[in-house]
Protein backbone atom coordinates (compact mmCIF):
# COMPACT_ATOMS: atom_id res chain seq x y z
CA UNK A 1 0.00 0.00 0.00
CA UNK A 2 1.35 3.42 -0.79
CA UNK A 3 1.91 5.71 2.17
CA UNK A 4 -0.48 8.62 1.91
CA UNK A 5 2.31 11.02 2.65
CA UNK A 6 4.25 10.18 -0.11
CA UNK A 7 1.46 10.93 -2.32
CA UNK A 8 0.50 14.29 -1.10
CA UNK A 9 2.31 17.92 -2.47
CA UNK A 10 3.98 20.36 0.23
CA UNK A 11 3.20 23.96 -1.34
CA UNK A 12 5.32 26.73 -1.07
CA UNK A 13 4.75 29.28 1.67
CA UNK A 14 4.57 32.83 0.81
CA UNK A 15 4.61 35.60 2.89
CA UNK A 16 2.56 38.77 2.67
CA UNK A 17 5.63 41.60 2.88
CA UNK A 18 3.93 44.92 2.95
CA UNK A 19 0.20 45.26 2.00
CA UNK A 20 0.80 47.52 -1.72
CA UNK A 21 -2.35 46.85 -3.67
CA UNK A 22 -5.74 45.88 -2.78
CA UNK A 23 -8.57 44.32 -4.70
CA UNK A 24 -12.17 44.79 -4.61
CA UNK A 25 -14.17 41.79 -6.03
CA UNK A 26 -16.97 44.16 -6.69
CA UNK A 27 -19.07 40.58 -8.04
CA UNK A 28 -17.50 37.22 -8.94
CA UNK A 29 -20.24 36.28 -11.63
CA UNK A 30 -21.94 39.10 -12.38
CA UNK A 31 -20.98 40.01 -15.95
CA UNK A 32 -22.58 41.18 -19.30
CA UNK A 33 -20.02 39.13 -21.18
CA UNK A 34 -19.40 34.93 -21.15
CA UNK A 35 -16.15 34.91 -22.50
CA UNK A 36 -14.73 31.65 -23.75
CA UNK A 37 -11.82 31.22 -22.08
CA UNK A 38 -12.83 33.01 -18.82
CA UNK A 39 -11.14 32.07 -15.38
CA UNK A 40 -14.53 32.37 -13.64
CA UNK A 41 -17.01 29.45 -13.70
CA UNK A 42 -20.32 30.39 -13.95
CA UNK A 43 -23.85 29.03 -15.31
CA UNK A 44 -23.45 30.23 -19.00
CA UNK A 45 -27.42 30.59 -19.28
CA UNK A 46 -28.32 32.19 -16.14
CA UNK A 47 -26.81 35.86 -14.55
CA UNK A 48 -25.70 35.75 -11.07
CA UNK A 49 -25.81 38.58 -8.64
CA UNK A 50 -23.22 38.59 -5.86
CA UNK A 51 -22.04 41.97 -5.47
CA UNK A 52 -19.92 43.19 -2.65
CA UNK A 53 -21.73 45.69 0.25
CA UNK A 54 -21.23 48.70 0.16
CA UNK A 55 -20.53 48.21 4.42
CA UNK A 56 -17.76 45.69 4.17
CA UNK A 57 -15.83 47.94 1.15
CA UNK A 58 -16.36 51.12 4.13
CA UNK A 59 -15.37 48.95 7.20
CA UNK A 60 -12.23 47.65 4.57
CA UNK A 61 -11.38 51.22 3.41
CA UNK A 62 -11.65 52.56 7.51
CA UNK A 63 -8.94 50.04 8.49
CA UNK A 64 -6.57 51.14 6.02
CA UNK A 65 -6.92 54.69 7.12
CA UNK A 66 -7.16 53.59 10.99
CA UNK A 67 -3.57 51.72 10.52
CA UNK A 68 -2.25 54.44 7.92
CA UNK A 69 -1.50 51.91 5.18
CA UNK A 70 -0.01 54.08 2.01
CA UNK A 71 -0.99 51.88 -0.96
CA UNK A 72 0.16 52.29 -4.43
CA UNK A 73 -3.30 51.25 -5.75
CA UNK A 74 -6.79 50.02 -5.16
CA UNK A 75 -8.17 48.15 -8.10
CA UNK A 76 -12.08 47.00 -8.79
CA UNK A 77 -12.68 43.81 -10.44
CA UNK A 78 -15.08 41.20 -11.05
CA UNK A 79 -17.35 40.04 -13.06
CA UNK A 80 -17.84 43.47 -14.39
CA UNK A 81 -17.45 46.05 -11.90
CA UNK A 82 -19.45 49.02 -13.80
CA UNK A 83 -22.38 46.54 -13.19
CA UNK A 84 -22.34 47.32 -9.57
CA UNK A 85 -25.49 49.52 -8.54
CA UNK A 86 -23.16 51.89 -6.02
CA UNK A 87 -20.07 51.78 -8.67
CA UNK A 88 -20.24 55.34 -8.55
CA UNK A 89 -20.03 55.50 -4.99
CA UNK A 90 -17.12 52.93 -4.29
CA UNK A 91 -15.41 54.34 -6.59
CA UNK A 92 -15.45 57.87 -5.02
CA UNK A 93 -14.46 56.17 -1.51
CA UNK A 94 -11.79 54.60 -3.16
CA UNK A 95 -10.50 57.45 -4.51
CA UNK A 96 -10.28 59.07 -1.04
CA UNK A 97 -7.65 56.71 0.08
CA UNK A 98 -5.92 55.76 -3.09
CA UNK A 99 -4.78 56.06 -6.82
CA UNK A 100 -7.76 53.25 -8.31
CA UNK A 101 -7.56 51.00 -11.05
CA UNK A 102 -10.58 50.17 -12.72
CA UNK A 103 -10.58 46.26 -14.54
CA UNK A 104 -13.32 46.25 -17.32
CA UNK A 105 -14.46 45.00 -20.57
CA UNK A 106 -15.40 48.62 -21.16
CA UNK A 107 -18.50 47.73 -22.73
CA UNK A 108 -20.54 50.16 -20.19
CA UNK A 109 -18.12 53.06 -21.12
CA UNK A 110 -19.42 55.41 -23.99
CA UNK A 111 -19.00 59.14 -24.03
CA UNK A 112 -21.15 60.24 -21.49
CA UNK A 113 -20.03 57.89 -19.27
CA UNK A 114 -16.40 58.78 -19.64
CA UNK A 115 -17.67 62.45 -19.20
CA UNK A 116 -19.35 61.74 -15.98
CA UNK A 117 -16.36 59.41 -14.57
CA UNK A 118 -14.26 62.35 -15.71
CA UNK A 119 -15.85 64.20 -12.88
CA UNK A 120 -15.56 61.57 -10.39
CA UNK A 121 -11.88 62.06 -11.04
CA UNK A 122 -11.35 65.48 -10.77
CA UNK A 123 -13.39 65.57 -7.00
CA UNK A 124 -9.90 64.02 -5.92
CA UNK A 125 -6.16 64.01 -5.61
CA UNK A 126 -6.04 60.59 -6.58
CA UNK A 127 -5.85 59.08 -10.14
CA UNK A 128 -8.21 56.76 -11.87
CA UNK A 129 -6.85 54.31 -14.26
CA UNK A 130 -8.84 52.45 -16.59
CA UNK A 131 -7.90 49.12 -17.66
CA UNK A 132 -10.01 47.52 -20.73
CA UNK A 133 -9.57 44.48 -22.19
CA UNK A 134 -8.78 43.96 -25.69
CA UNK A 135 -7.60 40.33 -27.09
CA UNK A 136 -6.93 40.78 -30.42
CA UNK A 137 -6.19 43.78 -32.78
CA UNK A 138 -8.43 41.63 -35.41
CA UNK A 139 -12.05 42.18 -34.68
CA UNK A 140 -13.13 38.66 -36.04
CA UNK A 141 -10.86 36.87 -33.57
CA UNK A 142 -11.70 39.01 -30.70
CA UNK A 143 -15.43 38.63 -30.81
CA UNK A 144 -14.67 34.85 -31.13
CA UNK A 145 -13.56 35.00 -27.27
CA UNK A 146 -15.13 37.82 -25.75
CA UNK A 147 -18.69 37.57 -27.94
CA UNK A 148 -20.14 40.20 -30.69
CA UNK A 149 -19.37 43.44 -30.98
CA UNK A 150 -17.30 43.25 -28.07
CA UNK A 151 -14.31 44.76 -30.36
CA UNK A 152 -15.99 47.84 -31.18
CA UNK A 153 -17.15 48.96 -28.29
CA UNK A 154 -13.87 48.41 -26.22
CA UNK A 155 -11.99 50.85 -29.12
CA UNK A 156 -15.14 52.97 -28.59
CA UNK A 157 -14.53 52.94 -24.97
CA UNK A 158 -10.72 53.64 -25.36
CA UNK A 159 -11.30 56.72 -27.55
CA UNK A 160 -13.96 58.33 -25.17
CA UNK A 161 -11.74 57.87 -22.14
CA UNK A 162 -8.53 59.50 -23.99
CA UNK A 163 -11.00 62.09 -24.98
CA UNK A 164 -11.61 62.99 -21.29
CA UNK A 165 -8.10 63.12 -20.67
CA UNK A 166 -7.74 59.75 -18.93
CA UNK A 167 -4.92 57.33 -20.52
CA UNK A 168 -6.06 54.05 -20.60
CA UNK A 169 -4.30 51.00 -20.09
CA UNK A 170 -5.32 47.99 -22.66
CA UNK A 171 -5.27 44.50 -21.00
CA UNK A 172 -4.22 41.47 -23.44
CA UNK A 173 -4.83 38.17 -22.41
CA UNK A 174 -1.89 36.06 -23.94
CA UNK A 175 -3.59 33.05 -25.29
CA UNK A 176 -1.64 32.70 -28.31
CA UNK A 177 1.58 32.57 -26.11
CA UNK A 178 3.60 35.28 -28.13
CA UNK A 179 6.80 37.13 -26.93
CA UNK A 180 5.60 40.57 -25.19
CA UNK A 181 8.13 42.25 -28.15
CA UNK A 182 5.56 40.84 -31.05
CA UNK A 183 2.31 41.83 -29.13
CA UNK A 184 3.63 45.43 -28.74
CA UNK A 185 4.02 45.95 -32.21
CA UNK A 186 1.14 44.80 -33.12
CA UNK A 187 -1.15 46.77 -31.19
CA UNK A 188 1.20 49.69 -31.69
CA UNK A 189 0.75 49.63 -35.20
CA UNK A 190 -2.46 49.06 -34.87
CA UNK A 191 -3.73 52.09 -32.60
CA UNK A 192 -0.97 54.38 -34.76
CA UNK A 193 -3.46 54.09 -37.75
CA UNK A 194 -6.53 55.19 -35.15
CA UNK A 195 -4.80 58.21 -34.69
CA UNK A 196 -3.51 56.86 -31.16
CA UNK A 197 -0.15 56.32 -29.45
CA UNK A 198 0.71 54.07 -27.05
CA UNK A 199 3.28 53.42 -24.75
CA UNK A 200 4.88 50.50 -23.20
CA UNK A 201 2.93 51.14 -20.24
CA UNK A 202 -0.12 51.23 -21.54
CA UNK A 203 -0.33 47.74 -22.58
CA UNK A 204 -0.73 45.12 -20.09
CA UNK A 205 -0.23 41.37 -21.06
CA UNK A 206 -1.47 38.47 -18.64
CA UNK A 207 -0.50 34.68 -19.15
CA UNK A 208 -3.36 32.72 -20.37
CA UNK A 209 -4.90 30.24 -17.32
CA UNK A 210 -6.13 27.46 -19.11
CA UNK A 211 -8.89 25.78 -17.42
CA UNK A 212 -7.19 22.62 -16.52
CA UNK A 213 -3.71 23.29 -14.95
CA UNK A 214 -1.57 20.38 -13.53
CA UNK A 215 -0.61 21.29 -9.83
CA UNK A 216 3.45 20.12 -9.67
CA UNK A 217 5.85 20.22 -6.65
CA UNK A 218 8.07 23.30 -6.26
CA UNK A 219 10.20 22.58 -3.27
CA UNK A 220 12.64 25.53 -4.24
CA UNK A 221 11.45 29.11 -5.18
CA UNK A 222 13.81 31.60 -6.12
CA UNK A 223 13.70 34.80 -4.03
CA UNK A 224 13.35 36.54 -6.74
CA UNK A 225 10.41 34.94 -8.38
CA UNK A 226 7.55 37.37 -8.18
CA UNK A 227 4.02 37.14 -6.59
CA UNK A 228 0.74 39.76 -6.23
CA UNK A 229 0.31 37.77 -3.38
CA UNK A 230 3.90 39.18 -1.77
CA UNK A 231 2.18 43.04 -1.71
CA UNK A 232 -1.65 41.88 -2.68
CA UNK A 233 -4.92 40.96 -0.78
CA UNK A 234 -8.41 40.61 -2.50
CA UNK A 235 -11.57 41.41 -0.45
CA UNK A 236 -14.72 39.63 -2.13
CA UNK A 237 -18.39 39.75 -0.17
CA UNK A 238 -17.30 36.06 1.40
CA UNK A 239 -13.99 36.85 2.82
CA UNK A 240 -10.34 38.12 1.89
CA UNK A 241 -8.15 36.07 -0.54
CA UNK A 242 -4.45 36.01 -1.94
CA UNK A 243 -5.33 36.57 -5.08
CA UNK A 244 -7.95 37.70 -8.10
CA UNK A 245 -7.79 34.37 -9.83
CA UNK A 246 -8.45 32.24 -7.03
CA UNK A 247 -11.60 34.29 -5.36
CA UNK A 248 -13.95 31.28 -4.02
CA UNK A 249 -10.90 28.73 -3.34
CA UNK A 250 -11.37 27.72 -0.05
CA UNK A 251 -7.64 27.37 -0.42
CA UNK A 252 -6.99 30.37 -0.76
CA UNK A 253 -9.34 32.27 1.89
CA UNK A 254 -7.67 33.68 4.31
CA UNK A 255 -10.22 35.34 6.47
CA UNK A 256 -13.38 37.21 7.04
CA UNK A 257 -12.10 40.46 7.05
CA UNK A 258 -8.66 42.24 6.16
CA UNK A 259 -8.18 43.31 10.18
CA UNK A 260 -8.14 39.00 10.85
CA UNK A 261 -6.67 37.85 7.20
CA UNK A 262 -3.46 35.63 7.50
CA UNK A 263 -0.13 37.41 6.06
CA UNK A 264 0.79 33.74 4.89
CA UNK A 265 -0.34 31.85 1.58
CA UNK A 266 0.19 28.82 0.36
CA UNK A 267 0.70 27.54 -3.31
CA UNK A 268 -1.63 24.99 -3.07
CA UNK A 269 -3.92 25.93 -5.80
CA UNK A 270 -3.72 24.73 -9.32
CA UNK A 271 -3.80 28.57 -10.90
CA UNK A 272 -0.34 29.51 -8.64
CA UNK A 273 1.09 27.26 -11.22
CA UNK A 274 0.75 30.11 -13.98
CA UNK A 275 2.72 32.97 -11.64
CA UNK A 276 5.30 29.87 -10.87
CA UNK A 277 5.97 28.81 -13.97
CA UNK A 278 5.62 32.51 -15.72
CA UNK A 279 7.71 34.27 -12.75
CA UNK A 280 5.71 37.44 -13.08
CA UNK A 281 2.90 39.48 -11.60
CA UNK A 282 0.17 38.38 -13.64
CA UNK A 283 -2.46 41.26 -11.96
CA UNK A 284 -0.57 44.36 -10.81
CA UNK A 285 1.66 46.73 -12.95
CA UNK A 286 4.68 47.66 -10.69
CA UNK A 287 4.24 51.15 -12.04
CA UNK A 288 1.49 51.98 -9.96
Amino acid sequence: MQNLSQTLITPPKIEMEELKNLFFQLSTKACNLKCRNCYIQKNPYKNEDDFISLDKIKQTLLFIKNKKIKLNSIYLTGGEPLLHPDFNQILRMCLKVSNTTILTNGTMINDKKARFLKKIDDESSFETIYRISLDSIDEIENDNLRGRGTFRKALSAINSLIKYEFNPIISVVNYKNKKRSEIFKEFSEFFIKKGIEIEDINLKIIPYFPREIELKEKDNLKDEILFDCKSSRVVSQNGIYSCPMLVGDYRARLGSTLEDSSKNNYLDCEKCMVCIENNQKIQINDWC
